[in-house]
């Protein structure tokens, strides 16, 4: 893999995250595109590339903060026998470069002239609320990433799960937190467009995508509207909670040990005056 064949490989991974040797539940190869290799290819050079090549490949991902890593039939499901899944991750260790924005993620939801805090508030909801789907609902951790395929919900799902949100929501009357009151502003189909680009966005970055399987059983319409999470979005998810999750559980934590310290005394009150 010289220097242009290993920039075309960088190209591909950045457009598409991942690369499968021989994909599995029925999805096709990527082919070449005008200025872009095929799956079939990109595969072929990383798997024939040299010791040196991949150390070479590893530190130009490292430069952009990210990190690609190889996994074989044996480590997930869906990775069919003899293939291999190569996913491309976000370093945690590593700074990410002004060049990764969050611009496509403020375009997508956005409607009118909301401001980009606004927009990050429907975002967080909405990632949240996908994650309740994705994972409460089948009592499933973060670090379970085989259990991607079980994964899937239907749009609707999540559009009605944020009704009952914002209702909740809108129950706390003044006692809403401030930021978030600008989530009760919708109007008519607001929220089925927010929650429809946000899907959108999820499945061009590879986290979601529409399962095969269901559209050729179902035979209908409304299979083209279920999703299920990628091995891709089981591996970011999965990275998400270990490293930027992290503090959540520690501040959840410390709040739990502060109310136990002042319950002790109360409890001490209590008895000595029984």
């Amino acid at each position: 893999m010289n220097m242009s064949e290993m920039g075309e490989v960088v190209a591909y991974l950045l457009r598409y995250r991942s690369a499968e040797r021989a994909p599995g539940s029925g999805r096709k190869r990527r082919a070449a595109r005008e200025g872009q290799l095929s799956e079939r290819d990109v595969c072929a050079l990383i798997d024939d590339a040299s010791d040196l090549e991949r150390e070479a490949l590893r530190d130009f991902l490292a430069g952009q903060g990210l990190r690609l890593k190889a996994f074989e039939s044996g480590d997930y499901p869906g990775i069919a026998p003899g293939s291999r899944y190569y996913a491309l991750l976000p370093d945690p260790d590593l700074e990410q470069p002004p060049l990764y924005t969050r611009e496509p993620v403020f375009e997508a939801l956005k409607l009118r002239q909301e401001s980009r805090a606004e927009l990050a508030q429907w975002y967080l909801q909405l990632w949240l609320l996908m994650h309740t789907l994705l994972y409460t609902r089948y009592n499933r951790a973060l670090s379970d990433v085989s259990r991607y395929q079980e994964a899937t919900f239907a749009s609707n799902e999540l559009l009605d799960l944020l009704r009952e949100q914002l209702e909740a929501l809108r129950s706390l009357g003044e006692a809403a937190p401030e930021a978030s009151r600008a989530l009760l502003d919708e109007r008519g189909e607001d929220l089925n467009r927010r929650v429809r680009a946000f899907i959108d966005l999820q499945a061009r970055a590879g986290l979601l995508e529409s399962p095969r399987e269901t559209l050729a059983e179902e035979g209908d319409e409304a299979g083209g509207d279920i999703w299920q999470q990628t091995l891709l979005g089981a591996l970011e998810s999965e990275q998400v909670g270990l490293h930027q999750l992290g503090h959540l559980q520690s501040l959840a934590e410390g709040r739990l040990a502060d109310e136990a310290s002042a319950e002790r005394p109360q409890a001490a009150h209590q008895e000595a005056d029984a």
